[in-house]
């Protein structure tokens, strides 16, 4: 595993969005996020995705919300806590798959999260299928909550680390 320097920094949707669109259609991310749309993504508040950066270039993309619970309700996932924030990550370029650096990049959005008091857990899904993700995530701390069937990509884990607050 290689080491980088891992940085979150705001999305700037003037600088960022062609990129991420770029990402979005690679086929390693496309497999994954096939139902994301990049203008959908770039209209997500301020304050709520970033930019990953790997030794000062941009390679990946965090989005966090609290799950709608019209989402919940579909994935069958309604026994989440209702203080949890849903995170979404991608690594653009699958050379760095691997390297530590989306493990890296949670745990730097997990030191921000930290600071709100009305979050106390946060969570993500992943494909039963993809296992470099899953590493990733148990890397960062994550421990699976359960499994469950999404409607769009099938059998997944929920995993979920606890912030604080």
């Amino acid at each position: 595993m290689t080491s980088h320097r891992v940085a979150l920094r705001d999305f700037d949707s003037l600088h960022d969005a062609d990129r991420l669109a770029e990402w979005l259609d690679r086929p390693h991310v496309k497999r994954w996020w096939f139902m994301q749309k990049a203008e959908d993504l770039i209209a997500h508040e301020p304050g709520s995705h970033a930019i990953i950066e790997a030794d000062g270039t941009a390679v990946g993309y965090l989005c966090w919300e609290f799950p709608p619970l019209q989402d919940l309700e579909a994935a069958g996932l309604t026994d989440l806590p209702r203080d949890l924030i849903d995170i979404d990550i991608l690594v653009g370029d699958p050379e760095l798959l691997g390297q530590g650096i989306g493990s890296t990049a949670l745990q730097l959005l997990l030191d921000r999260l930290r600071t709100r008091s009305d979050v106390r857990y946060a969570g993500l899904a992943t494909s039963i299928d993809n296992q470099i993700a899953r590493r990733a995530y148990e890397k960062a701390g994550f421990k699976v909550f359960r499994e469950f069937d999404d409607p769009e990509s099938g059998r997944c884990y929920y995993l979920v680390q606890e912030t604080g607050s």
